[in-house]
């Protein structure tokens, strides 16, 4: 998760870029699903079958959860911050752990 929250600091300030340059009429199409994603779903199924993690969630709900990570200004002291994000959510995450309400 350490790597994550590294590489999430390189990127600071790229989510916000992508929404605002597919956000406007006229632009171009939002980006598909890349290999990034592809691996997440590929490592979520995985331990939901091995049942380390709670079933149904999605590599779009795993990275709306970390999408905190971008918002980190990376010229701070963004460690410990980094830190208790990745925690909840990977409490969040753990089999076992409250649904929450759910889709309504």
């Amino acid at each position: 998760m350490d790597h994550l929250a590294r590489f999430s600091m390189t990127k600071a300030g790229l989510a916000d870029a992508i929404r605002q340059a597919t956000g406007a009429p006229g632009s171009p199409a939002k980006p598909g699903h890349t290999p990034v994603m592809s691996a997440a779903e590929l490592l979520l199924r995985a331990n939901e079958e091995a049942g380390t993690i709670r079933p149904g969630v999605t590599a779009d709900d795993f990275v709306l959860a970390i999408a905190g990570l971008w918002q980190l200004d990376p010229h701070s002291d963004w460690q410990p911050r980094a830190a208790r994000l990745l925690d909840l959510v990977m409490d969040g995450l753990r089999a076992g752990a409250s649904g929450g309400a759910g889709p309504r």
